[in-house]
């Protein structure tokens, strides 16, 4: 590895984190609310809608990301237009469900190797197989280890903290249902991050410039008038508008 590479931080915990609670502040009711309800139909559904589901919500968590833009719960289901794209990934994930069943190791690194799958797949339009190896490479280029903490500090550690909590207080175990969309936000923001050279600490400040930049510009001022021979102004500034006076 070069000294270069060395140098080059591989994950922004930090900014992903930031990118999640900004992202839930000004998209709760699509987003958030959106999150719980897809939560609920993947139970209802024995996750059979998994891929579907997951897809359009996710590509709706990267647009927001990408450009700022809002999204309405037409956004969050449009994975069920290419449903038959996106339906074996719940084989993919029953074969990573078996492998924690058979054997804990399997099931760890098929989770961490196949992170981005649906990211992939929904973003950059990828069959499931380039996805699942575009995947895999990705991880293997920028650390199994570092992804592997990633995925314990948005999934393992907030349930055991949630856990402990509802030991004292037990109606705290419900907000282990609120969690998918948060962990869901976390992933988009690391998608970006290692695929498109997105930066996650200047999202904020990249939306804010977009959205300066789509805004007309303030038009110029009015020049004084002119005055007649008379003496009188025959011009007037409307709305930043030359006139006439009369």
């Amino acid at each position: 590895m070069s000294s270069k590479n060395f140098r080059e931080p591989l994950m922004n915990f930090q900014a992903h984190l930031k990118n999640m609670v900004e992202m839930m502040q000004e998209e709760f009711v699509v987003l958030f609310l959106g999150g719980c309800i897809i939560q609920l139909l993947l139970s209802l559904t024995l996750g059979i809608l998994a891929g579907p589901l997951m897809a359009g919500y996710l590509l709706a968590m990267i647009r927001w990301l990408e450009t700022g833009k809002g999204s309405d719960f037409n956004d969050i289901f449009a994975g069920m237009k290419r449903f038959g794209d996106f339906f074996p990934v719940f084989f993919m994930m029953l074969l990573i469900l078996l492998g924690y069943f058979l054997v804990l190791a399997p099931g760890i690194l098929m989770t961490v190797w196949w992170l981005y799958v649906l990211p992939l797949m929904a973003h950059r339009g990828l069959t499931m197989g380039e996805a699942m190896k575009a995947s895999k490479d990705k991880v293997g280029e920028k650390g199994f280890f570092m992804h592997l903490v990633f995925l314990l500090l948005i999934s393992v550690v907030p349930v055991f903290v949630i856990y402990m909590a509802a030991a004292i207080l037990p109606p705290l175990a419900l907000l282990q249902y609120f969690l998918f969309p948060l962990q869901c936000a976390c992933l988009a923001s690391l998608y970006l991050e290692q695929f498109t050279g997105f930066d996650p600490e200047k999202r904020g400040r990249m939306s804010a410039g977009a959205q300066a930049f789509s805004q007309p510009a303030e038009p110029p001022p009015c020049p004084p008038p002119v005055p007649e021979q008379d003496g009188q102004d025959r011009t007037a500034c409307v709305g930043h508008n030359i006139q006439p006076a009369w």
